[in-house]
């Protein structure tokens, strides 16, 4: 979602069934107990989580849930909002043959979201600049970490692939937290361990100043405009463990949506940037919205 100084896994091993994998996943995590240990029957039917590999195609739309009306072939991943995202949804966009990540901001209170009430006075930092409504989070609180585990199940329930948890990069903003390097690596790993432990991908969202030490604990990086800011040789590693970098850049700027191609001159300079080449690159409108163009 932060477009701009931003930027996320081990699995357990499951059982003779698939019921108990589930069972000693949701036993984990810090001693925070689980929300639920009984799954619908579309989820507890995998038996290990999902690793995409690097070029795999993708579009982002979290300014409203897709239709299938509006769903491209090509596109074998979609990434969208899990609040937003019906059962019916999800499991319509598998059936036509695509995978679905589900995005939730871990790092960031939103005012609107159904489960704000839940997070305490005393975890909430400062405001997120730009972006009204939001509020850096305490990562290290357990109270935050009980609340990502009823969303890691929200998830699992709905039946999604894979999640891209939001906002990790607080070490990186004016966060009122004195959050560190240290604070994030150490949650991205823990919430790896957890969606893993219920059978799902989990992806690195920006944060590239701590790649080296959590690269091995997610399955892909999505990555807001690396061309842009010149840094996309960061998100490299992913790469060479052909691991997909889902790519985004949004030329139009965040006053802009529409409709319109970009001019042959930007997308040539976004499709064809040197460190960049393996990417799983798309160019959309800032309010992610249906519109795309693909490299």
């Amino acid at each position: 979602m932060l477009s701009r100084n931003i930027t996320r896994l081990l699995a357990l091993a499951v059982g003779a069934t698939t019921a108990l994998g589930l069972g000693l996943g949701l036993g984990l995590g810090l001693g925070l107990k689980k929300k639920s240990d009984s799954h619908n029957a579309s989820t507890t039917s995998r038996t290990t989580y999902w690793k995409p590999e690097s070029g795999t195609t993708w579009d982002y739309v979290l300014q409203n849930p897709p239709k299938l009306s509006s769903t491209n072939e090509s596109i074998e991943v979609y990434d969208i909002d899990l609040f937003d995202s019906s059962v019916k949804l999800i499991k319509d966009l598998q059936d036509d043959g695509h995978k679905v990540v589900c995005y939730f901001s871990a790092g960031s209170y939103e005012n609107w979201r159904p489960d704000a009430d839940n997070f305490t006075a005393a975890d909430l930092g400062n405001d997120l600049d730009g972006w009204k409504g939001e509020r850096w989070l305490n990562i290290s609180s357990p109270s935050t970490r009980s609340i990502m585990i009823s969303r890691l199940e929200m998830a699992l329930e709905k039946g999604c692939d894979g999640v891209d948890p939001d906002n990790l990069d607080g070490y990186d903003n004016d966060n009122g937290l004195n959050l560190t390097h240290t604070d994030s690596i150490n949650y991205i790993k823990y919430l790896a361990d957890e969606a893993h432990s219920m059978n799902m991908s989990i992806g690195l969202k920006n944060c590239g100043a701590i790649i080296d030490s959590v690269i091995d604990s997610v399955e892909w990086v999505v990555d807001e405009q690396c061309v842009e800011y010149d840094e996309c040789d960061l998100y490299r590693p992913f790469i060479d463990q052909n691991k997909p970098v889902f790519h985004v850049e949004y030329p139009k700027g965040d006053t802009v949506d529409n409709d319109n191609s970009v001019n042959g001159s930007t997308y040539r300079e976004i499709c064809g940037f040197k460190a960049a080449q393996g990417f799983s690159s798309i160019i959309k409108n800032m309010d992610l919205d249906y519109w795309i163009e693909s490299c």
